[in-house]
């Protein structure tokens, strides 16, 4: 009686693989294997991506959180045009208007105006024309002529959440209707520097 392992094509077969089982013809051995670690490795850069996507998008919406870098996109007629209106406020900031015909008369300082970043975030900003780097920009280029002809610049700032106002109107030009009602991050900015 032949004994199974004396054939020379089966013992092949069996050295072949390192699960000591034989792979089907034509198939390189552990080929589905690296085909599961390849899919493994892709599926664990996926969720680790998504979560500091998540974990960065959090910390600049999140109230008091520390600090993150924004780029503002400006020109220097925004510091007239752009206002807001909300009946309430956050710590001593507040919109120019209380409601839509009713002007609030805080300093420039603590009035909030609506300003959008590179990536299209809405925040609201008090006084944000008087940081150093951002006054200076607007010293050298007067609004006195049409908004059009201004040359648009960015103000990057670090900018911190200090909370969230609800039911804000907001307008772009001071001769424009109000926008819905929304609400918007407040923050504050320091140390900006100015490209354009």
């Amino acid at each position: 009686m032949e004994n199974q392992h004396d054939d020379p094509k089966q013992t092949e077969a069996v050295q072949a693989t390192p699960d000591n089982t034989a792979a089907p013809d034509g198939q390189a051995p552990g080929g589905s294997r690296g085909k599961i670690f390849l899919g493994l490795a892709v599926a664990v850069i996926i969720i680790v991506s998504a979560y500091y996507v998540t974990r960065r998008s959090s910390l600049v919406g999140t109230a008091g959180s520390s600090a993150t870098a924004a780029a503002i996109t400006l020109v220097t007629s925004d510091r007239n045009d752009l206002d807001c209106v909300a009946s309430g406020g956050v710590e001593s900031f507040r919109c120019g208007y209380s409601s839509e015909t009713a002007t609030w008369p805080g300093d420039e300082q603590n009035k909030l105006k609506p300003y959008f970043t590179l990536d299209r975030h809405l925040y609201l900003i008090p006084g944000l024309f008087l940081e150093p780097a951002v006054a200076k920009r607007f010293q050298s280029e007067l609004p006195n002529k049409p908004r059009e002809q201004l040359k648009r610049f960015t103000a990057n700032c670090q900018i911190k959440v200090v909370g969230k106002l609800k039911g804000v109107r907001t307008r772009w030009l001071s001769s424009a209707t109000w926008s819905n009602p929304e609400d918007v991050d407040v923050a504050t900015v320091a140390g900006c520097r100015i490209e354009g």
